[in-house]
């Protein structure tokens, strides 16, 4: 016989990325939904940190933790935005004050002898609701091999953890918090049978009404807090489900109430309070980043390549978002290099750099006027091609004032935009690429010019 107590409820947000704009509607949601239920579980799915909003910059995400916490969390999975926009010893704090659990299991720290789960998350949550269900909680986040190894992490395979903790599962009911995006939550709803739920995220889909593959429920919320999820569900005795009602609420469709305008304007006003704080230098004068010269553009590419010791560089006039000041604060260096990218070490040949150079600059003349979104671009238009240490002149290239010869290598810095986008193949597909981790690109700058001071 199934009564009104076998009944579980489930809230989850995923992907806010610092979107705080629709924080009071999804914590009222939270609370009113919650609202008459002896078993409620509240979610958080990754990449709730984006470090382009200035306050989660300035606390490097520790804000979002307060706002979650707020919202009274069983637990939370991470994101590439809180795995990969956060340097390691960053991401290890970023949890210190959290009142909820961090479930993340192919994720480990790798400045060890050995792997090792890290101390900030556990492998699984285990829950008993008031019924007697014992509910098995995983959470998995998206494997970038290719970056992870780089800032201190091993990533594991998703796949293959999974299968192995539910091998090992002997709960009633299995929740996997998924930051793997749904192409992975669909095929693992196919293939496993006693995965109960998938919370998904990532990619950002929205299943308004939930979807069903091979006896798993799948829900999913969006991003930016434009929608809420919640599932309730209804199970018998055998803690077998009997009723499933699956909802991504569009938050348009939620009142708003006095103050949550100004509560969303608070939070970027302390953001920036606190960035100008943090004094960088005093310049000789501004710069500005006007074409046709675009010297604030010049200014930062200088500043990349004796950074790294790459004699040349190569990046785009829309990277610098504004000019510079001449009394230069963190907040400025925020809104002028707000971007989650960092730079790409590129050794070539003179052959290869020759295609690359026109690829670029025919690729470039295209994409001068676009709105570029996206791989971590923050700024309004792509802009104009800017060159430091390399150049063509009357259809020759010139790298350091002397002509390339095509059987000597190069190097080059470019922003990893133009390695992960599909702007410009021939780049991608030539000589070694590496990727300076750990970096952001306005992390450079400022330890740079604090270092001059």
């Amino acid at each position: 016989m199934t009564t009104h107590e076998n009944v579980l409820k489930i809230l989850h947000l995923n992907d806010l990325h610092s979107h705080f704009e629709n924080y009071p509607k999804i914590k009222r949601f939270f609370t009113d939904h919650a609202d008459g239920f002896s078993d409620v579980l509240r979610f958080d799915l990754g990449d709730n940190v984006d470090r382009s909003h200035p306050l989660s910059e300035a606390t490097l995400g520790r804000a979002n933790v307060s706002l979650m916490n707020d919202l009274a969390l069983t637990a939370a999975t991470i994101g590439n935005n809180e795995g990969l926009g956060l340097q390691k010893h960053m991401l290890d704090q970023l949890y210190d004050e959290a009142n909820f659990d961090v479930v993340l299991a192919n994720l480990k720290d790798a400045t060890g002898a050995e792997p090792v789960q890290p101390a900030w998350a556990i492998e699984k949550k285990q829950v008993i609701t008031s019924f007697g269900m014992t509910i098995d909680i995983f959470g998995l986040t998206a494997r970038y091999p290719l970056a992870y190894p780089h800032m201190g992490w091993d990533i594991l395979d998703p796949e293959s953890v999974l299968a192995a903790q539910l091998s090992a599962s002997e709960a009633d009911f299995t929740i996997l918090l998924s930051h793997l995006g749904w192409r992975f939550d669909e095929a693992a709803a196919a293939r496993f049978d006693n995965l109960d739920l998938i919370l998904g995220a990532h990619t950002h889909h929205v299943y308004e009404y939930g979807k069903y593959i091979n006896g798993t429920i799948l829900a999913a919320a969006g991003r930016y807090g434009e929608h809420v999820g919640e599932v309730t569900l209804v199970f018998d005795d055998a803690f077998q489900v009997v009723q499933s009602d699956v909802l991504a609420e569009n938050t348009r469709n939620l009142a708003i109430k006095p103050g949550d305008k100004s509560f969303a304007k608070s939070l970027v006003a302390q953001g920036h309070a606190l960035l100008r704080q943090n004094k960088i230098t005093t310049l000789a004068t501004g710069i500005s980043n006007d074409f046709p010269d675009h010297l604030a553009t010049q200014f930062v590419a200088d500043i990349f390549s004796d950074f790294y010791a790459v004699p040349a560089v190569i990046m785009n006039s829309g990277m610098i978002v504004r000019d510079l000041p001449r009394d230069l604060t963190m907040d400025d260096l925020h809104e002028i290099l707000p971007h989650s990218i960092r730079l790409v070490k590129f050794t070539v040949t003179g052959l290869e750099l020759r295609k690359i150079m026109l690829e670029i600059y025919d690729v470039g003349s295209y994409l001068r006027t676009q709105r570029v979104i996206g791989m971590g671009f923050r700024g309004k238009v792509f802009g104009d091609i800017v060159t430091r240490g390399v150049a063509v002149r009357d259809g020759q290239i010139y790298y350091q004032d002397h002509l390339i010869s095509d059987e000597k290598s190069y190097q080059i810095l470019v922003p990893d935009q133009y390695y992960f986008a599909s702007y410009f193949p021939i780049l991608k597909s030539s000589g070694t690429a590496e990727i300076q981790f750990p970096r952001f690109m306005r992390e450079i700058v400022a330890e740079s010019l604090k270092a001059e001071k």
